[in-house]
């Protein structure tokens, strides 16, 4: 049976909202911390409805709706805004507005759903035994806004116990909830490398120090560090993704500059595999008589979720299916550090509607019905009889 069929008659009658607010959304993408019009309009939107959202983080915004009294405790939902720097391909006519700017990710569709929540819950307070606080985060892609969110002291605010959120995944079949408990997706790292040595005629390499030898040396030691010293239970890379150094043929290259990403699932790890390029690092430079400059730029922390939230959300997703952890990353993770959180995947793959192009391409779409099957899903956690012990 089609997802949408199994829907609840009084969700599939939002159809009509769902594709007017993403169509409106998707046609105004916008980077992280400019999302001026996306901020505008869930105000409006939000404001029309009867609420006082407020703003939070230059361009995010936060809605607390207070329950029906029945279960004292607060739960958070979070959506992203921002887009990405794409050109879209998509042949749509609700396509970007904003020209090399696209909603790629799915994000549109995230805030719709959130959206579509807050209407339902104006029209049946009476469903709503717990109070909800609803996070609109900007920039997700980058720089990262879960962080700045965190520190804004809206959790704390309005006493939030746990946090819940979503991703659409063309990766995962249409209609089906998938997520796991603990290691989900991945702590990543950006590592930046400068390779010194002395510049030098090639005819007289002794009497130079030949930055790209030593850097092919220090690359291909890298790749030991996963394969040798991370334990076969652990799951981690590193990858060096350029390289670039010299300036001509026939000249002793004096310094090569490289760039990488380093992930995994565990801080522990993590910290290990750093100390591990910085001791080899060192090595390199003894064994060249060079310098080597070592830098890393610490991303998202591991999404790691709640296996108490995991295992009370769980029956209430309908089809679903465990999660294959991955090595993407998601600033969702940075909740995850301060209370119990539970990212899920929300499943839009279908070939045969032609939704099986990946996220971040220009040509990514999916069929607007699932967002009410997401909302569904919100609006059982928000309803649910039980008190959340996480």
């Amino acid at each position: 049976m089609d997802f949408f069929e199994k829907l609840p008659e009084a969700i599939k009658a939002y159809l009509p909202e769902a594709l007017k607010l993403r169509r409106e959304l998707h046609r105004i993408p916008e980077a992280g911390f400019e999302e001026y019009k996306t901020q505008a309009y869930i105000l409006d939107y939000l404001r029309g409805l009867g609420y006082a959202p407020e703003t939070v983080c230059g361009t995010g915004v936060a809605l607390y709706i207070p329950g029906n009294g029945e279960i004292p405790e607060t739960i958070a939902l979070r959506t992203d805004m921002d887009a990405l720097s794409l050109t879209e391909e998509t042949g749509l006519d609700f396509a970007s507005e904003h020209p090399g700017m696209m909603h790629a990710c799915g994000h549109d569709g995230h805030m719709t759903m959130m959206l579509l929540l807050a209407k339902y819950l104006k029209a049946h307070p009476e469903d709503q035994p717990r109070n909800v606080l609803m996070i609109f985060q900007p920039a997700e892609e980058g720089p990262g806004g879960a962080d700045p969110m965190v520190k804004s002291g809206i959790f704390e605010k309005y006493k939030a116990k746990a946090i819940v959120g979503y991703h659409l995944f063309p990766f995962v079949e249409e209609g089906v909830i998938s997520t796991t408990p603990g290691p989900m997706m991945a702590m990543t790292s950006e590592v930046y490398i400068d390779v010194l040595g002395k510049s030098g005629h090639a005819a007289d390499p002794d009497k130079g120090v030949d930055a790209i030898v030593a850097a092919a040396d220090f690359v291909s030691s890298l790749q030991k560090i996963v394969s040798r010293t991370v334990s076969p239970n652990d799951s981690a890379l590193l990858s060096i993704g350029t390289i670039n150094g010299g300036t001509r043929m026939n000249i002793i290259a004096d310094k090569v500059s490289l760039s990488g990403t380093m992930r995994s699932f565990s801080e522990e790890v993590h910290q290990g595999m750093k100390q591990r390029v910085f001791d080899m690092a060192r090595g390199i430079e003894a064994m060249y008589h060079c310098r080597v400059e070592v830098n890393f730029v610490d991303m998202y922390p591991p999404v790691i979720n709640s296996e108490a939230l995991f295992n009370q959300i769980w029956p209430l997703c309908g089809d679903k299916k465990h999660f294959e952890k991955v090595m993407l990353a998601e600033d969702f993770a940075f909740y995850g550090r301060v209370m119990p959180c539970l990212f899920m995947g929300l499943g839009v793959g279908n070939a045969q509607k032609g939704f099986d192009k990946n996220l971040h391409t220009q040509q990514f779409n999916f069929d607007e019905k699932i967002l009410l099957r997401g909302m569904d899903v919100y609006r059982k956690i928000v309803e649910r009889p039980e008190a959340y012990e996480v």
